[in-house]
């Protein structure tokens, strides 16, 4: 699967959306977490995160999760 489609794109479409993280740091965010679980925790030590943010990811990724299957990055 083409990582720009499905559930990815959603996902880098809420983060350069809502979380205004830039374009070109999104491929080495999604190459460094293994699965979803990891990507809050990639953000935050990269500093591209308030803890605002961070809260909004976490519910967004709650949602998502519940009505997705597991899936990895």
């Amino acid at each position: 699967m083409n990582t720009m489609e499905g559930p990815t794109k959603q996902l880098i479409g809420f983060l350069q959306e809502e979380l205004a993280i830039p374009s070109d740091k999104i491929p080495g965010i999604v190459q460094q977490c293994q699965n979803l679980n990891r990507l809050p925790v990639v953000l935050w030590q990269q500093k591209l995160v308030t803890i605002t943010q961070l809260e909004c990811l976490l519910k967004w990724l709650e949602g998502f999760l519940v009505s997705a299957t597991p899936y990895k990055l």
